[in-house]
Parts: C-alpha cells; structure tokens; sequence
C-alpha cells in the first residue's frame, strides 16, 4: 500500500528512522523491504535494511498473539458453563457454525454466506440440521454492504427455512464476551473468510475454548494467522463459493482423530505466539539492534 501514497518516500523514511521496524507477517515483512529498496534505493541485508548512512534498521515478523492463561480464566468461569449448557441443548442435533467479524468489506461476511448457501444447496442432507450464527459488529461506514449482507441472510432463511429451524442467525451488533465464549466452545466449526487480514485472534479464542470439542477451523488463505497455523486450519480461497461449501462438508463430516491432529497443531502455536513472546522478542530486538547501533554510531535513545 505504500507505494499507492503520495506521501510514500516521507513515511517510510519516517519509519526507517527507527531501529526495528516490526510487522506481523512473513509476507508483509517482505513486501516493506521491497517497497522500501524500490522507493528509497536502500540496500537489503538478512535482517533487514542497510541505509545510505550506513545505518542498519532491523525488519522482524513479530506476531501478535493473546494471553492464553487470561482467556481460560475468563472461559472458567461458571457463566460461560451454563450458557455452554444452554446452547447445547438449544441446538441439540444440529451442527454449529459460528462466525465474528466486522461488518466491512475486508472481512467477507457476505463471502461466508454465500459459501454456506452453496453448502446447503449442494448438500441438502444438512440443510434441517446445521445453523449458522453470525456476529457482524457494527461499524459506522458501509451501509450499501449491509444491504447486501442482509439480501443474502433473507435470502438463505427463505429458501432453507421452516417455522422450526432457521438456519442462518444473524446478530447486527456484539455480544457479552462470556456469551461469545460460549458460542466458541458450542460451535463444530468456526468460519474466518477474510479478504486480507493480519494476525485474526479470534480465531485464537476459538482454539483455546475448543479444549473439549476440538472442532475444526475454516480460514481464509488471505489471513496472517493462517501461515502461523502450521496446517492445522482448513483453508479456503474466500472468493471460491465451492471451496467454501467444501470445507463446511469436511469440517462437519471431519473424524474425531483428525480433529484432535487439527487442534494441537492450532494450539501448540496460539500458545507459543503468545502476547508475551511477542513482546519479549520485540523488546529484546529492539535492545539488540539499539546497542549495536550505538556502538558503530551514536548513542541515540531506541524508537520504534
């Protein structure tokens, strides 16, 4: 995006005055460091960028992450229990799919629905037993895409529907996060259908509430997180409908030992790109590349 800007060479010249500068993936990392030796002629090393002066600015993959042990606190709470309680016997004998996004043109909402549409009409089997809860947190903009959203949430409930089951549910505002809780840890697939996103981290919550249930995770490609998943999540091409109503049928029809396979691998790394590995590696970074550069330059204070 910087060399969409007018104002390109000023800001990343403003930022190269730092002595780490840091992203949240591989590919956005790549991407500065190429806009940077193209805009400003500077010179690439393995770590980073090399300056006219001769200066040396680090470029690191810093992922953000949660503090797991923050969420199962808040996820043991008795509350979240008996809403667990309450949804399972609200949807007892139907699948769950559960989805959380902002209501903008970045997050695919209306993606996911259509791929859902497409999963009912090919799969009729599912059709009376599987309900998609959405969450579309309000935003102040995009009045025309909510439109669209709605269309294809009526449109959905009418074809699919009857007085007994709905299969889309659709909330245009958040809820309580012990509800929200629950919902992940009621669900038997969570939906993440981005068209670009970084490091998405409600799909971290999703892993750590699934202790119990291991249900699998539908990501798109387009996400940071899904390169740090390591596999784990199922992934989906959020503009391909049919790879979409694909991975709902894999998801849904999934076997207990590939579910479990799916889960550690997903946990194993919200636990390990942690909110407190990402700090201690940024700080510990940043000290790292302040002290050499005030050893071959000057002793000017470290920024970020």
């Amino acid at each position: 995006i910087f060399r969409c800007l007018h104002v390109r060479r000023e800001l990343l010249e403003g930022m190269l005055g730092a002595d780490v500068v840091g992203l949240q993936t591989f590919s956005y990392k790549r991407h500065f460091v190429h806009t940077a030796k193209r805009v400003l002629g500077v010179t690439g090393s393995p770590s980073g960028l090399i300056l006219e002066d001769g200066r040396h600015v680090v470029v690191g993959q810093y992922a953000m992450g949660l503090d797991p042990a923050g969420v199962e606190e808040k996820w043991s709470n008795a509350s979240v229990g008996e809403l667990i309680e309450f949804l399972n016997d609200k949807y007892a004998g139907k699948y769950l799919l559960v989805g959380r996004d902002k209501l903008d043109h970045v997050k695919g909402v209306r993606q996911k629905l259509l791929g859902y549409e497409s999963f009912l009409s090919e799969n009729p089997e599912f059709v009376s037993k599987t309900v998609l809860i959405q969450i579309a947190l309000t935003t102040a903009e995009h009045n025309e895409l909510q439109v669209q959203v709605m269309d294809v949430v009526n449109r959905i409930n009418s074809k699919f529907g009857t007085i007994e089951h709905q299969p889309v549910v659709f909330f245009h505002k958040d809820i309580p996060y012990s509800h929200y809780l629950a919902l992940l840890s009621s669900a038997d697939a969570m939906m993440i259908t981005s068209l670009r996103d970084g490091m998405n981290l409600t799909s971290h919550e999703y892993v750590l509430c699934q202790r119990e249930k291991n249900s699998p995770l539908i990501l798109s490609e387009f996400v940071g997180t899904y390169g740090a998943f390591n596999g784990g999540a199922l992934c989906v091409n959020p503009m391909d409908t049919k790879a979409i109503s694909r991975a709902i049928y894999d998801a849904l029809t999934m076997n207990p030992e590939e579910k479990q396979y799916r889960w550690n691998l997903l946990h194993r790394q919200v636990l390990t790109n942690s909110a407190t590995s990402f700090v201690s590696s940024f700080v510990s970074d940043i000290e790292s590349a302040h002290a050499q550069a005030a050893r071959s330059s000057s002793t000017s204070p470290a920024l970020v």
